[in-house]
């Protein structure tokens, strides 16, 4: 699946698009609430969102209001009015002021409406109203029910976050409604990725993941979401879903504990307020990539601050994630190099000693001291020596800090012996979902239970003769896919990468040598092709500036693609029937054989319509044993594919018959 394409633009502001919200059921009938006496407003929530209708629950909580949708700040129209905008119908502010009231009775409410009636807000006015919740109205917890993809470069609602941390403010938001029932990781919106954020996914009442709840972990293995709440609210006869709606509890909880704080003469920091709500969290038999370390537990994360040993009135407490590893979609491998990265909360800034104690000692590598400001990540390498498999093997890494209670990781694993040696490079594309973690799970956990390691290649630095010359095959996905970045609020497609002469070498040389290559293209809206075919034309093959299906609709999130039955007979696409394909075609000269063709239509500039069949993937071999596969689409390789969420369910028979054969078993 490829990345969001450009988002759409209003007044030249890129606009964001709220966390999903879905509605189960709505009746006409309407109660009226009652009144809430709330006993001290001393914690100031701002609820960045839709607006907020005042009625008399909510009436003597609101301490300030302002609108930010103006034409000023990216907006086709001016909303001057607090009101709840009520996007897709739905009060999405006026629940979210509801939830956290109604479970923090010490939370005034600042009402910051930024998301207009067509569930869209510029990034502009984001930023802005977390300045104004921070500067002038003394917000201590900042609540954002709101997301958008993760840009490359220059995340203006990031920036925003960050410095609102570093002001001492408790950041929390939805993690977001891009979970595609598991097959979505990597999904965890911006700002939620954040490390300085508080992200929250969605459980039901038996505490399982909703299916939409986005996930992790992300690209570079940092775990994300990292706390869960309910994801359901019920208000005078409607029932909503969405993790919009578990980020205000959390919220909640942070103004919980803040107040407890304030009343007991007791200082805080939004870091020592993020390390008690996870390290007091109810944890389940799940992993961390899906709910983050636990279920929202208030009660016990008061219990937390009640017993912490105190500094200068400051509660000491951190928190850490992973508290386990590896995750259960990983195989490892011996002689292969397995990273885990550890993101550490605390309440100040702190010196951690870290002792390493297990069976595995003389395989991991990692520090033994950190630095850590509130929030900070470290990295330990996993490598294990060694030519036969070892099973049963256990490190516990215990961090200790003055006066803190201690934390730990514990890692139990077996390694194996690899039958072949596969590298997954994203060298050449910024996609936060092109991964191991991402959108390429499954196939990295199809190869690696067939006892192919999977190593990848991140960085263009990585693109050698000498490292490819160490794999039976290289996977080469997404080459110089188009990144965002966001410049003066806005967000644009920027053509970063392209090849180096010495990068085409390194490529060329390896298959000369006989090694074996799947280059996996996309369209033009997507990626580069100019520069991508600089490196496809080296082997007579090009990617066209097409588009198979020529329309694609999004349902429920997901492409449709084009069901490709004409198939050649050949050891890659030998017994499949039907394929899924959702790229450009390509150009195949030479002596490349074609694997797959569609039919393609288009107009000739006198209206006339055409036809002609199109490669959609080729092969090319040489005597040597140099083999190559080509497509023009990522869709039959990615987690829905696998996961039989398309059309075709022989997705998976043309991965593993191009795997066997890339690597001579066929």
């Amino acid at each position: 699946m490829t990345e969001p394409q450009e988002p759409g633009r209003s007044r030249g502001t890129i606009l964001l698009v709220l966390t999903i919200i879905v509605v189960s059921g709505f009746t006409l009938v309407q109660s009226i609430p009652k009144t809430y006496a709330p006993e001290d407003l001393r914690v100031r929530v701002a609820v960045i969102d839709s607006g907020v209708n005042v009625d008399r629950e909510l009436g003597s909580r609101i301490v300030a209001e302002r609108s930010f949708i103006n034409a000023s700040l990216g907006y086709s129209t001016t909303d001057n009015s607090t009101a709840d905008s009520a996007p897709g119908g739905t009060t999405h502010g006026t629940y979210i002021a509801r939830i956290i009231t109604r479970n923090a009775p010490n939370a005034a409410i600042v009402n910051a409406k930024v998301i207009s009636s067509s569930n869209t807000a510029s990034i502009e006015a984001i930023v802005e109203a977390i300045q104004w919740a921070v500067d002038e109205q003394n917000c201590s917890v900042i609540n954002l029910s709101l997301g958008m993809s993760r840009v490359y470069s220059g995340d203006s609602v990031g920036e925003a976050v960050r410095w609102a941390f570093q002001r001492g403010v408790s950041v929390v938001a939805a993690a977001g409604n891009s979970g595609q029932d598991g097959a979505g990781t990597s999904s965890v919106e911006s700002p939620a990725l954040y490390p300085e954020v508080i992200a929250v996914a969605a459980v039901d009442e038996l505490y399982a993941p909703y299916p939409f709840s986005s996930l992790g972990p992300m690209r570079d293995r940092t775990v994300k979401p990292d706390i869960a709440a309910s994801g359901r609210f019920q208000d005078n006869g409607r029932t909503v879903f969405g993790t919009s709606f578990a980020a205000p509890l959390v919220s909640a909880g942070a103004v919980t504990i803040i107040a407890h704080c304030l009343e007991n003469g007791w200082k805080w920091t939004p870091g020592m307020v993020k390390a008690a709500l996870m390290a007091s969290a109810l944890k389940l038999p799940l992993e961390e990539w899906q709910i983050g370390v636990g279920v929202l537990d208030v009660s016990t994360a008061l219990e937390f601050v009640d017993f912490a040993n105190k500094r200068d009135g400051l509660p000491l407490i951190a928190a850490l994630t992973p508290q386990s590893s590896p995750f259960s979609f990983e195989r490892w491998f011996v002689n292969h190099t397995s990273d885990v990265v550890v993101s550490v909360f605390c309440s100040s800034s702190e010196a951690f000693n870290l002792y390493y104690r297990g069976s595995a000692v003389e395989w991991v590598r990692g520090p033994d001291q950190i630095s850590i400001n509130q929030t900070g990540s470290f990295q330990l390498v996993v490598r294990v020596v060694s030519s036969t498999a070892l099973n049963d093997l256990d490190l516990t890494l215990t961090l200790a800090a003055t006066n803190y209670s201690s934390i730990g990781v514990e890692l139990g694993f077996d390694v194996v012996v690899a039958y072949k040696e596969v590298a997954f490079d994203f060298s050449h594309t910024a996609w936060s979902i092109d991964s191991v973690y991402g959108q390429f799970r499954q196939l990295y956990r199809t190869l690696t239970k067939a006892a192919i390691a999977v190593d990848e290649l991140n960085e263009p630095s990585d693109i050698s003769l000498q490292t490819l010359s160490q794999y039976d095959a290289v996977y080469v996905f997404d080459p110089c896919a188009r990144a965002f970045v966001m410049n003066d609020y806005v967000v644009e497609p920027s053509d970063l990468f392209d090849y180096t002469p010495e990068e085409l070498n390194a490529y060329y040389n390896y298959w000369s040598n006989g090694g074996s290559l799947l280059l996996v293209g996309m369209s033009n809206s997507s990626i580069d092709q100019e520069s991508a075919n600089d490196l496809f034309s080296m082997f007579n093959i090009t990617l066209r500036d097409d588009r198979v299906p020529a329309i694609s609709i999004v349902v429920d999130g997901i492409p449709s693609t084009e069901a490709v039955y004409q198939l050649a007979n050949h050891p890659v696409t030998r017994w499949i029937d039907t394929i899924d394909y959702n790229g450009c075609s390509l150009n195949v000269s030479g002596d490349a054989v074609e694997l797959a063709w569609a039919q393609i239509f288009w107009r000739d500039e006198n209206g006339t319509i055409q036809s002609e069949n199109r490669a959609l993937i080729a092969g090319l071999e040489k005597p040597n044993g140099a083999r190559l596969v080509v497509t023009g689409s990522n869709f039959w390789l990615d987690n829905w594919a696998l996961s039989g969420r398309y059309v075709s369910s022989e997705n998976i028979k043309l991965v593993l018959q191009t795997t066997y054969w890339l690597l001579h078993l066929l």
